[in-house]
């Protein structure tokens, strides 16, 4: 497909998406919407368009002013994004799997935690770092602390565009160790 071809299927989505958003609000019908539709149709191109849709029909189901760019993104997240635990729900989930495998098999307990829970075991030193603490309340507040900005990062890395993603990406390659 030609990039012109490209360009007026995501055109013509960005005015159906606009055209449904304006029905929401109708002072607005007789405002030129072509600048929203350029830049809805520039920084949303990277989500599906079905996503897109069903994000943008979950902020209008809320919506008292005209929704915007990073109010659609972050609905396209959350609706595409997989689930995030909660710090206690990934806490609950590193005691089990202390509880199961224990200290002698900690590569298959950390295999069994979510992505994002594997990462703030490992930050926090290790899955049998955990399983040797004495003072599991201590450990579990930071963990907890810790977990909750793996989390927070994951979910502000989920809105954000793809080129974005990848400059973001590029320049971390770029600086030193």
């Amino acid at each position: 497909m030609s990039d012109s071809r490209e360009e007026k299927i995501k055109k013509e989505r960005a005015k159906k998406l606009v055209a449904i958003a304006l029905a929401n609000f109708p002072h607005l019908q007789d405002k030129d919407m072509g600048p929203t539709v350029v830049l809805w149709m520039k920084i949303l191109s990277d989500i599906p368009y079905d996503v897109v849709q069903a994000a943008l029909a979950k902020v209008l189901a809320t919506a008292k002013f005209w929704p915007t760019v990073a109010e659609i993104r972050e609905a396209a997240a959350a609706i595409s994004s997989p689930f995030i635990l909660s710090p206690a729900e990934a806490w609950g989930q590193v005691i089990k799997a202390v509880q199961e495998y224990g200290y002698y098999r900690s590569g298959e307990g950390l295999a069994t935690l979510d992505k994002t829970v594997q990462k703030a075991v490992q930050a926090f030193g290790g899955f049998r770092e955990i399983c040797m603490s004495e003072n599991i309340d201590v450990v579990r507040a930071q963990f907890m602390r810790m977990y909750g900005q793996f989390a927070n990062r994951e979910k502000e890395t989920a809105v954000l565009p793809e080129s974005v993603k990848n400059f973001i990406g590029g320049v971390a390659k770029s600086l030193p160790a």
